[in-house]
C-alpha cells in the first residue's frame, strides 16, 4: 500500500432528478474498465460524494451506487449549509474546499482528482490521468468539450451496458460523437469560421480537417492536485483560485491528447447562448475580453495546445499548429496585465449573491431548461404588409387618362429597377442580391461543371438561374429530403451523379431546418466542391425583432454536424440604415395609389420624396457595396459557404 498514489475522489451532487442524471450516464462511464476499474486496481482510492441529507438516501435506492461501492471505498459529506437556489459555482468551490480540509495533515499527501457530475469520460481517461500522476505531476489540467445535451444524452445512454451497467466507449467514438453535436458556444469560440462568435473566449478553437479541433484553454478543469501546502480560506473560484493556492510552485501539466484523456461535458443548448452572435472571432475582439478577468495562470494554461481527434494525427497538424500559435501569440500580444485571483470580481460578486440567497426566507425561482427555451422561441409569422385600397371608379376622360399615364410610369419605373437578381443600384434588394451573386461569380461559368440549387417553390432565385441554365433546381427542401428518403428506402434515382456546386436558397421562416438539409446535400457534392446556403429575411424590415440576434441563437441549426471539416465563410448585409430607408419607402409607396381625389397632395407628396428616398438607397448600397464579414444590426440577408477542407472524403461516391 506504500507504493500506491493515495487518491480521494471527490464528486458534488444531491437533489433526486440530478443524481438520476448522473447514475444514467456519467456515473457508467466512470466504472468503463479503463477508469475507476483501472484507478482502484493501482492506487488506494476512495470516492468522496458531497450531497445533502435529504439527497442520502437516494444513493442507496440505486443499484449502481452499490457496485461502485464494491470497486473502492466510498464516503458521503454533508453539504447542506452551502446550498442554495443560485451560484452554483460559488457551492461547487466551497464544497471541493471543505472535501480537500477534511483530510488534515494527510492533504498534502493526497491526490485529490475532482469530477463535476455533467462530465462524461471516455474508456481509458482515468488510466490516462494514473500514467501522468505516477510521473510525478502535482497538479494536472484537463479540458472538457462541450456537447448539446438534448441531442447527446439518448446516445450515450443507448450505449450503456444494461448487464453491467458501464458506457464503455473508445476516446475518437466519443469525440465523434460530440464533433457531430457541438455546442453553440463551441462554434462560436472556433476562430477559422466567422459565422459566429462569442463574447466569452474562455476556449479558442480551431479546425485542422474534420476529425481533429485544435484547442487553447484559458479556462480549463483541474483535474488533480496533490496539494503542496494546505487548504487556506478560499478566495476565489476553483477553477481560479485552486492552482495558485495549492501549487504555488506554478507546476502544472495538461491532459492534451484526447487519446489518453477525453471528457465530455454535457450542456443544454441554450445554455450562455445569450454570449453568441454572428461575425468574426478577432484577435483585438478577444483579447480585450480576456483582459478584463484572466489570471496569471489562466494565461499559462493557454499556452499549450490540446488536441480533439476521432483519428490519426494528420499531415496538416504541423501547420495548424504554427498557425493556432500565432493567433493566440497576437491575442496576448494585445492583452493587459492579468487581474489577481485572489478576491477576484467575479468571485466577490458571486459569494455576495451566495450570502444574499442563503438568507432569503422564498426561494429564489430559477428557470428550468423548459421555460428558457420558450423565452428565446421566435415568433415565425410573416410581417403584415400594408394594405393597398383600391382606387374608386373615375367618372371622367381625364381621371381615365391621367390613371393610364400614372400606371404606366409606374410600370416604366418598375422596368428600370429590374428583377431580381438583376436589379438597379437603388433598389432596396441591390445589396442582398450582390450578396448571392458574388458567390456565383465566384464559382465561375464552367461549361463542365455541374450545379445544383435547391429553394422554396416562389424562389426569385430558382426562376432566375432556371432560366439561365447553369443550375439544375429543384423547388422544395422537403421534396429534396424526401426523395433522398425515398432513394434509400425504395433505391429510386432522384439525382444523377454529383455536382460541383450547390446553393440552398432559404429564409427565415425555415432556417432552423437548414443543418438537416445540408447534411443530405452534403451526399450529393463532388470532391472538393462547394456549397452555399443563402439564407433571406423577407420582408424583414416590417419584423420588429432583429433577425442578426436570431440567425446566431441557430447556429447549430444553421450548420451540419460535419461542419468542422470544412472551411467556413460567411457574408452579412443589413444595416439599420437599409432598414429605415426601406420602412420609408413603404411609407411612401401606400399613398402612390390614392383612394380618393382629397388625397392626391399626398401622391404628389410622395411622388416627389421618393426620388430622395431612392437616391439615398442608392449611396447606402454604394458605401457597402464591399460586402464584408462583419454583421450589422438588422441583418436581411446572409450567405454561408462551406468547402471541403483538404481532409474531406470525397461526397457524392455512389451514383444518383
Amino acid at each position: 500500500m506504500t507504493d500506491k498514489i493515495k487518491i480521494k475522489f471527490l464528486t458534488a451532487i444531491w437533489g433526486a432528478r440530478y443524481i438520476e442524471e448522473f447514475a444514467r450516464v456519467s456515473l457508467p462511464s466512470y466504472l468503463a474498465p479503463g477508469n475507476l476499474p483501472s484507478m482502484a486496481a493501482q492506487t488506494e482510492l476512495e470516492v468522496l460524494i458531497l450531497t445533502t441529507s435529504d439527497s442520502r438516501a437516494k444513493f442507496d435506492e440505486m443499484p449502481i451506487f452499490a457496485k461502485l461501492a464494491q470497486l473502492c471505498t466510498v464516503r458521503y459529506m454533508m453539504i447542506d449549509d452551502l446550498i442554495t437556489s443560485g451560484v452554483y459555482g460559488v457551492t461547487l468551490t466551497l464544497a471541493y474546499a471543505r472535501g480537500i480540509q477534511e483530510s488534515g495533515e494527510a492533504q498534502t499527501e493526497t491526490t485529490f482528482v475532482f469530477m463535476n457530475s455533467d462530465f462524461v469520460l471516455a474508456d481509458g481517461s482515468l488510466q490516462g490521468l494514473v500514467d501522468k500522476l505516477r510521473e510525478g505531476h502535482r497538479c494536472v489540467m484537463a479540458p472538457s468539450l462541450r456537447a448539446r445535451a438534448e441531442v447527446t444524452l439518448p446516445l450515450l445512454t443507448d450505449a450503456v451496458d444494461p448487464q453491467t451497467d458501464t458506457l464503455v466507449m473508445a476516446p475518437r467514438d466519443m469525440v465523434r460523437m460530440t464533433f457531430d453535436n457541438l455546442h453553440p458556444t463551441v462554434i462560436a469560440k472556433t476562430a477559422t469560421q466567422n459565422f459566429v462568435t462569442c463574447s466569452t473566449h474562455n476556449q479558442i478553437y480551431w479546425q485542422v480537417d474534420r476529425n481533429t479541433l485544435l484547442a487553447r484553454y484559458h479556462l480549463i478543469f483541474m483535474l488533480a492536485i496533490k496539494p503542496e501546502v494546505p487548504m487556506p480560506a478560499v478566495n476565489s473560484y476553483c477553477d481560479y483560485g485552486f492552482v495558485p493556492e495549492l501549487v504555488p510552485s506554478g507546476e502544472f501539466t495538461v491532459m492534451d491528447d484526447s487519446d489518453k484523456f477525453y471528457m465530455l461535458e454535457l450542456q443544454p443548448s441554450w445554455q450562455e447562448k445569450q454570449f453568441v452572435h454572428c461575425g468574426r472571432s478577432t484577435p483585438e475582439k478577444i483579447a480585450s475580453e480576456l483582459s478584463v478577468w484572466t489570471t496569471r495562470e489562466h494565461r499559462r494554461f493557454a499556452e499549450v495546445d490540446i488536441l480533439f481527434r476521432t483519428g490519426d494525427l494528420p499531415a496538416n497538424l504541423p501547420a495548424a499548429r504554427e498557425k493556432m500559435g500565432a493567433f493566440a501569440a497576437e491575442v496576448h500580444k494585445r492583452m493587459t496585465p492579468p487581474v489577481t485571483h485572489v478576491d477576484h470580481f467575479y468571485w466577490v460578486m458571486g459569494l455576495q449573491a451566495w450570502h444574499s440567497l442563503r438568507e432569503m426566507t422564498n426561494p429564489f425561482h430559477t428557470p428550468d431548461p423548459g421555460e428558457l427555451n420558450q423565452a428565446i422561441e421566435i415568433d415565425d409569422r410573416p410581417g403584415v404588409l400594408p394594405v393597398v385600397r383600391p382606387p374608386v371608379r373615375l367618372r371622367t376622360r381625364f381621371k381615365s387618362w391621367a390613371m393610364r399615364n400614372y400606371v404606366g410610369l409606374i410600370a416604366k419605373v418598375r422596368v428600370l429597377a429590374g428583377s431580381k437578381p438583376h436589379v438597379a443600384r437603388w433598389h432596396h434588394s441591390w445589396l442582398d442580391c450582390r450578396l448571392v451573386l458574388t458567390w456565383l461569380r465566384q464559382i465561375g461559368d464552367h461549361r463542365q461543371a455541374r450545379n445544383l440549387l435547391v429553394a422554396g417553390a416562389d424562389s426569385w432565385l430558382g426562376m432566375s438561374l432556371a432560366r439561365e441554365g447553369r443550375f439544375d433546381v429543384v423547388y422544395g427542401v422537403q421534396q429534396f429530403l424526401d426523395a433522398y428518403r425515398e432513394l434509400d428506402a425504395e433505391g429510386r434515382a432522384q439525382v444523377s451523379g454529383s455536382y460541383d456546386n450547390i446553393l440552398l436558397h432559404t429564409t427565415r421562416s425555415d432556417v432552423r431546418g437548414t443543418a438537416a438539409a445540408l447534411e443530405v446535400l452534403r451526399e450529393y457534392l463532388a470532391h472538393s466542391g462547394n456549397i452555399a446556403v443563402y439564407i433571406e429575411h423577407v420582408n424583414g424590415e416590417v419584423d420588429p425583432s432583429n433577425f442578426s440576434i436570431e440567425l446566431a441563437q441557430y447556429s447549430e441549426e444553421v450548420l451540419p454536424p460535419s461542419w468542422i471539416g470544412y472551411d467556413v465563410s460567411a457574408r452579412f448585409v443589413g444595416g439599420a440604415a437599409k432598414r429605415n430607408l426601406r420602412l420609408m419607402e413603404r411609407r411612401l409607396f401606400r399613398h402612390l395609389t390614392p383612394s380618393s381625389i382629397w388625397r392626391l397632395p399626398l401622391l404628389g407628396l410622395a411622388v416627389g420624396l421618393w426620388p430622395v428616398v431612392a437616391s439615398m438607397t442608392a449611396i447606402n448600397n454604394f458605401r457597402h457595396r464591399e460586402i464584408g464579414d462583419t454583421c450589422p444590426e438588422f441583418c436581411s440577408s446572409a450567405l454561408i459557404a462551406l468547402r471541403e477542407n483538404g481532409d474531406m472524403p470525397t461526397g457524392g461516391q455512389t451514383s444518383r
